[in-house]
């Protein structure tokens, strides 16, 4: 049942993004993958419905970002935007959609947004990348940016794990955060830096900074669903924190399905259709 005395929602939009930030107002996000889950998430209520490359890793087997695909990555996207009434849809444009020049970085994010569905694309990378993303926000379209761990960098960056524990490395994360705010980015997700560094960012950049396991202080905070609910494909990182665990509830369900089957116990009586006992004579009739 709708509560008549909750306030009316609306689109989320970029400005009520940045009037957020300047009245110190917590911005939720969430990654969500599939219609279902982004269902559920929007009735729930958040700033952002985020497609990043967790989706075709967890959903369709990617052990490694750099094999997603664009075609993959708009696919789910497209999914995520049928359903979504209220969050800004951010849609994430996978490796080497947009680095090899200013013209495919305008069309591969022009083809998110237009066949995908997004309000706005997302996309990860450093002070050599922050050209590209200028060129897109000229072309018209908004962009979110990804620094400090990146998954799709994976290699470049050594691995997975925290960034920025050394003054190098906090250094060149800013200096990458600031070429994004001149480049024209309207937020940031900041993944897997010290606390410190999140609230330096957080407090000194103009657009809002969005944390993932980087700490309380922030604009807002960002959690993948599948790893906020215990579903997916890979292990999930421990310090992200779980709310659920519905991969074991879906795995002893299938348990009892199986068990049930091998022992002619499903389907049950009460599971089954039958037919009427005078058509089904009649039926032995006919033959």
């Amino acid at each position: 049942m709708t509560d008549t005395n909750s306030p009316k929602r609306s689109r989320v939009t970029l400005k009520s993004l940045s009037r957020k930030k300047a009245e110190r107002k917590r911005i939720t996000a969430i990654g969500v993958y599939d219609a279902p889950m982004a269902a559920i998430a929007d009735r729930v209520g958040f700033d952002l419905l985020i497609v990043g490359n967790a989706g075709p890793m967890s959903l369709l087997g990617h052990a490694d970002p750099t094999t997603v695909t664009f075609e993959e990555q708009l696919f789910l996207t497209r999914a995520v935007s049928r359903v979504a009434n209220y969050g800004l849809v951010v849609g994430h444009l996978p490796f080497m959609s947009y680095h090899a020049s200013k013209e495919q970085a305008i069309s591969s994010a022009a083809r998110m947004v237009r066949e995908g569905g997004a309000h706005v694309v997302k996309c990860e990378g450093n002070v050599h990348t922050a050209a590209y993303i200028a060129e897109i926000v000229r072309a018209g379209i908004p962009v979110m940016g990804h620094i400090g761990m990146q998954a799709s960098r994976r290699v470049e960056q050594s691995g997975f794990g925290i960034k920025g524990r050394t003054a190098e490395e906090a250094r060149e994360i800013t200096d990458t955060a600031r070429a994004f705010v001149e480049a024209g980015v309207f937020a940031f997700i900041l993944e897997q830096v010290p606390t410190e560094l999140a609230a330096y960012l957080t407090r000194t950049l103009p657009v809002p900074v969005l944390t993932l396991g980087a700490g309380p202080v922030n604009d807002g905070v960002y959690h993948i669903s599948g790893d906020l609910v215990g579903y997916a494909a890979f292990p999930i990182p421990r310090n992200r924190g779980a709310y659920a665990n519905v991969s074991a509830d879906i795995e002893a369900a299938m348990t009892r399905y199986r068990d049930d089957c091998l022992a002619h116990a499903y389907p049950a009586d009460e599971q089954s259709v039958h037919i009427d006992a005078e058509e089904w004579r009649r039926f032995n009739e006919s033959l």
